[in-house]
């Protein structure tokens, strides 16, 4: 956390004015606790920096040049934000990914088919380099439609589908005999992504393809941030040694209770050339922190999985009458 901060402070524009307009001096901590004296970063001041330098703004430690890949965030119910990466980050984000694939028992002998579509953001880049990086054999249905998704599906045979829930139940209702038997019996496996997994959800996944369901989380601002392992207790693991990460009432910013629901807080240790440092993610959830799963992982639990906060759920509900 120290380099983080130290070579932010050297390195980083964008960091470094708004630290010293927050009045904060301190360039390295004593305790991990004081990192809440550090200002929350907010999307909006993102977005902002970028509008006013294109198209990275001035949240970035390396000149221009020395970034490699561009992508951006979805923007489905906000507005988008554009996020560089230099070769060393890009490489940060894989291990992230590649972790979340060996945590769910994920292994290179592997086959891997992607239902899901590769545009400009970031998550199906991540997951499916992710996957290369452990030595998985990679392919990509999306761009096609269900009936040639399914020939596919029958020639490649994978052991493992990643995709959208709703894109996978597509694919199941689309098969021979859908609803009456698994949808292909070679299939162990779905590493759900892009939408909110339900346990509804889940179970008809699960009796469509007679297959395990694993949920995962990430954000283009962050990577893979946690997953769920074989044990599945009732949330996913967060990746500690790449992350930390804190819960604030979105009301107040001030830190909730061990396990009570909060808005999840990030700070990206490794991506330093353009990091995250205490990130308002604008998901709700509930950490749980030093917990000890039956998978054998000790760490931070994402418990109950992440959703979006609600619109009364943000600080422009207090200004409300």
């Amino acid at each position: 956390m120290n380099r983080l901060l130290g070579h932010a402070w050297e390195h980083n524009p964008f960091y470094r004015r708004k630290w010293t307009a927050a009045g904060v001096r301190q360039r390295r901590l004593s305790r991990l606790e004081d990192l809440a004296d550090f200002p929350l970063t907010m999307r909006v001041e993102l977005v902002a920096d970028q509008t006013a330098s294109p198209p990275l703004g001035s949240n970035r430690a390396r000149p221009l040049a020395e970034f490699r890949r561009i992508h951006r965030s979805s923007g489905t119910t906000r507005t988008p934000v554009f996020w560089g990466d230099t070769a060393r980050t890009w490489r940060w984000i894989l291990e992230g990914s590649e972790r979340l694939f060996q945590l769910a028992g994920v292994q290179p002998a592997d086959r891997l088919l992607f239902a899901m579509g590769f545009g400009p953001s970031s998550g199906p880049w991540i997951i499916y380099e992710g996957a290369h990086r452990l030595g998985c054999l990679c392919f990509t249905s999306a761009a096609v439609e269900v009936g040639e998704q399914r020939r596919w599906l029958e020639q490649f045979r994978p052991s493992i589908l990643v995709g959208k829930p709703s894109a996978l139940l597509a694919l199941a209702a689309a098969g021979p005999g859908a609803g009456r038997r698994p949808a292909s019996p070679g299939v162990r496996m779905l590493i759900l992504t892009g939408e909110p997994n339900f346990e509804s959800l889940r179970g008809r996944l699960e009796r469509a393809w007679g297959a395990e369901c694993f949920d995962r989380y990430g954000l283009t601002e962050a990577g893979s941030v946690a997953g769920e392992c074989p044990a599945h207790p009732g949330g996913m693991h967060l990746l500690d040694e790449a992350f930390i990460a804190e819960s604030i009432d979105p009301l107040t910013g001030r830190p909730v209770a061990n396990g009570a629901p909060g808005e999840l807080v990030l700070t990206t240790l490794g991506r330093v050339d353009r990091p995250i440092i205490r990130y308002r993610t604008g998901d709700r959830v509930r950490l749980v922190r030093d917990y000890a799963c039956a998978c054998g992982r000790s760490g931070t639990l994402l418990l109950g999985g992440v959703r979006r906060l609600g619109a009364d759920e943000t600080p422009k509900a207090r200004r409300k009458p």
